[in-house]
């Protein structure tokens, strides 16, 4: 097929060179497990996991199979960490995780949007 959009990861070379790429790396993996940390004892983890997805969590470039739980699991961890004391002298730190939380929740809700478009005859 070749080319099939303007985005670096819009093409078939590039969609299979991320799919090898996470396939060899286990990034994906490695991203769930610090996310999965305790927010107060891993919160510099989990603020470099979720930065991990904010840059590659798009489809054709995350696995298909995990993005959205991934999306959905870095924001809520994001989350979690502005209600710890941590940054409460830090509001600029606040302001910018909230940023980060709506970028992927921007996301997992328009991929929700195509998912719901199942039918074939839809063009929208």
């Amino acid at each position: 097929m070749g080319t099939w959009g303007n985005l670096p990861w819009g093409n078939d070379g590039a969609a299979d060179w991320f799919g090898e790429l996470f396939d060899k790396t286990e990034l994906a993996d490695h991203v769930e497990e610090a996310l999965q940390l305790d927010a107060e004892d891993g919160y510099e983890e989990i603020r470099a996991a979720a930065a991990v997805i904010l840059l590659l969590g798009h489809n054709f470039v995350w696995p298909v199979d995990k993005l959205d739980e991934h999306l959905e699991l870095a924001a809520s961890k994001l989350e979690e960490l502005t209600k710890l004391d941590i940054y409460e002298e830090s509001p600029e730190i606040i302001e910018t995780i909230k940023a980060e939380i709506k970028v992927l929740r921007s996301r997992l809700a328009k991929n929700k949007r195509s998912a719901a478009k199942t039918e074939w005859w839809h063009f929208d």
